[in-house]
């Protein structure tokens, strides 16, 4: 069975455009301050790198393919991309939400009359929005420009996404199904209106400092390679688990089996990369159940520097951690996720002694 490893990655955030930015912020520790952030900002995706994408395909991208494009072309500055053409690849992205355009366009027309004019909608609508809309468009448009004819794998486990994906990626690698190693693209938008207004509605939106709990959203994409040999790697994927749990939140209990499981497997960690978002009730059962298994174990949180991202949390941290200088070299890093109505996971990551991206 082969040893996986993480050899390198690319990051396009709405906090850290790339991997220099990224590096400065986990080196600056300052905490996002909710009080200059706008959740209900709009966002407008561009693409750094123009050149990845062929004139007949910039018409089709969305908003996440152009977050994991940007990521793409931030991996590319370290490594030749046409080496990952034979790479699997994994796809861990929010859906793109439905435009609504048109629909501002009818109402701007006339707004008194605008139920008489609803059906100008069907005239104004593109047909190019459908594949704009597909859950595969990072995909489509990743293999393109790695001309990667790997079928790909699109996984979707809320929150968890991005520990699914790696957890599938690093069995595929182990056993031999992906010989060639594998790339994971994943991507989120919290900005989004669906996910919003879910957290708007139990009050779990941080607009000020003096609010005790509450997530500041971000938006962001990462692209990550990993591949069965140890040269230049930035560290070995030693475990990821999962804990299937259809809850829509977390006691004590379940993290406290998840770290029992992993305390029993592996031992306790050098450090630990909590899940904690800015919800105060869910912070206290994983920071409580932490306790009882791993007491005297270093605690690091990103999303307090970052933000919460949704789809895109867990490989978020693990990059971070990759950036942080004060995670040494040989030290065994615990990295937890949760996903509502899927359940918990953590990932253990052995940090090599490369030098950091």
């Amino acid at each position: 069975m082969n040893r996986v490893y993480f050899k390198n990655f690319g990051i396009y955030h709405q906090h850290a455009k790339n991997s220099a930015e990224l590096s400065a912020l986990v080196s600056s520790r300052i905490p996002l301050s909710a009080e200059e952030q706008d959740p209900y900002q709009t966002i407008s995706q561009e693409i750094i790198n123009k050149n990845l994408v062929s004139r007949e395909d910039r018409a089709v991208l969305n908003s996440q393919s152009k977050m994991v494009l940007n990521a793409l072309s931030d991996l590319g500055e370290r490594l030749d991309l046409a080496s990952l053409s034979e790479s699997t690849l994994y796809s861990a992205c929010d859906s793109e939400e439905h435009n609504l355009s048109i629909l501002r366009e009818v109402i701007n027309r006339d707004p008194v009359s605008f139920w008489q004019n609803i059906s100008d909608i069907k005239k104004l609508s593109n047909p190019l929005e459908m594949l704009r809309l597909l859950p595969t468009n990072p995909l489509y448009h990743v293999s393109k420009v790695l001309k990667n004819h790997s079928e790909g794998v699109p996984l979707r486990s809320a929150s968890l996404s991005g520990l699914s994906a790696l957890k599938i990626a690093c069995a595929d690698i182990a056993y031999g199904s992906a010989k060639a190693g594998a790339i994971i693209m994943n991507s989120a938008n919290m900005h989004s209106l669906d996910s919003l207004v879910m957290f708007n509605k139990f009050g779990e939106i941080k607009q000020r400092d003096s609010q005790q709990s509450g997530i500041i959203p971000s938006w962001g994409g990462v692209v990550v390679h990993l591949d069965h040999t140890p040269d230049n790697a930035l560290a070995e994927v030693l475990a990821v688990t999962m804990h299937y749990q259809p809850l829509p939140k977390f006691e004590k209990q379940p993290w406290f089996a998840l770290f029992d499981a992993a305390n029993n497997s592996h031992g306790a960690p050098d450090v630990i990369i909590s899940y904690e978002n800015g919800i105060v009730s869910q912070s206290k059962a994983e920071r409580e159940a932490l306790h009882d298994v791993f007491p005297n174990v270093q605690l690091i949180n990103y999303k307090s520097l970052i933000g919460y991202g949704g789809k895109v949390n867990n490989l978020v941290d693990i990059v971070c951690a990759l950036s942080d200088s004060r995670i040494k070299p040989g030290s065994k890093v615990l990295f937890n996720g949760a996903g509502i109505m899927h359940g918990l996971g953590c990932a253990l990551l052995r940090i090599s002694g490369e030098a950091k991206p």
